[in-house]
């Protein structure tokens, strides 16, 4: 099994990938505390170094090209230096930003952490979340049908952080001219925005995401899987109303669920070693479930693959970005799959 999911790998530069959806600039503020405030009782963070890197749905953009994909970026950023930067960052990883607009009156979102040694003490975000106009929206929607028409790319993906962008019409006017040209539509959504849009390939929720969007109370969950009856009867509910093709729920510790046409729901242990910071990691996870997919991965060797990128990026701190040589590495020599999954 680990070496049919490492001849994956090298596949992954001929998939041609579009993220539609919030991009944002992640900003960390390092540092370390020794004593409390007398002002308050928070900690005084001697600030030592400042750092940035792709967030949101640029994120999911920065690992793709990590992996070493192409991919396109379809979004907002405002005339700002922190939407230089993003661009910047991103331009400078390859990325293709032709589909991304510049807002001169809408800010940049910048999600700005302090952290004292590995600890994030605070999260300080800046945004706009009023919903997009129609005249931006039928921009970025013009053109990301040009390069659907003309042959451009595999898979669409839209990152949703329900920052205004996304709506229910655009998400179905995206679905409904990508299928015809054989392009797959994929969503990680937002439960402040449930979108239920039909005739996606995937979805990737989260385990607190998947229980808001299907309208049930929250429970926490038990193992094996097959005994978490509010988890299945949730996945089930989704696949009822969403329709999907493919269902991924992640589980933070518990590892990932999928739930598929004709077969129980498949459950993928976690193969994280160590857990600094789960930041980011969803995005890792969609970018390499995509990637597989384009590159001729069944879902379940999709979803291995997706797994421990993710395993991969938790063990770092702040947003980070899995590259071929760490994938491989973690494939053939960390992680253990279950042999039911070979």
């Amino acid at each position: 099994m680990k070496n049919r999911l490492v001849s994956f790998i090298p596949r992954f530069r001929d998939c041609r990938v579009a993220v539609l959806g919030d991009l944002m600039l992640d900003a960390y503020i390092w540092g370390r505390a020794s004593r409390l405030s007398q002002e308050a009782p928070v900690p005084i963070v001697r600030a030592e170094r400042d750092t940035t890197a792709p967030g949101g749905a640029a994120n999911v953009v920065r690992n793709l090209l990590s992996l070493g994909g192409q991919a396109h970026a379809f979004g907002l950023v405002g005339d700002d230096d922190a939407g230089r930067e993003l661009l910047a960052a991103l331009r400078a990883q390859g990325a293709d930003l032709d589909g991304v607009v510049v807002c001169p009156d809408r800010p940049t979102t910048v999600k700005t952490r302090v952290l004292a040694g590995n600890q994030q003490v605070v999260r300080i975000d800046r945004e706009v979340t009023d919903p997009v106009s129609g005249e931006l929206r039928a921009r970025i929607l013009d053109r990301l049908r040009r390069i659907v028409a003309a042959g451009k790319v595999d898979a669409v993906i839209l990152e949703d952080y329900a920052k205004g962008l996304i709506s229910r019409e655009m998400a179905e006017e995206i679905v409904g001219f990508c299928r015809p040209a054989g392009v797959f539509v994929t969503l990680d959504p937002h439960p402040s925005n449930c979108l239920q849009v039909k005739g996606l390939k995937l979805m990737t929720p989260n385990r607190a995401e998947a229980f808001a969007l299907a309208g049930v109370y929250y429970q926490s969950g038990v193992l094996p899987v097959a005994a978490d009856q509010p988890l299945l009867a949730v996945g089930e509910r989704l696949r009822e109303s969403w329709g999907p093709e493919l269902l991924l729920v992640t589980l933070g510790a518990n590892g990932m669920a999928l739930f598929m046409d004709g077969a129980p729901p498949v459950h993928v242990p976690t193969q994280a070693i160590e857990v600094f910071d789960v930041s980011g990691a969803g995005d890792t996870v969609m970018a390499t479930f995509v990637l597989a997919l384009v590159a001729g991965a069944s879902p379940i060797d999709a979803v291995c693959l997706a797994n421990s990128a993710a395993g991969v990026v938790v063990a770092e701190v702040g947003t980070a970005a899995v590259t071929p040589e760490q994938l491989r590495h973690a494939l053939l020599e960390i992680h253990n799959y279950p042999p039911e999954l070979a």
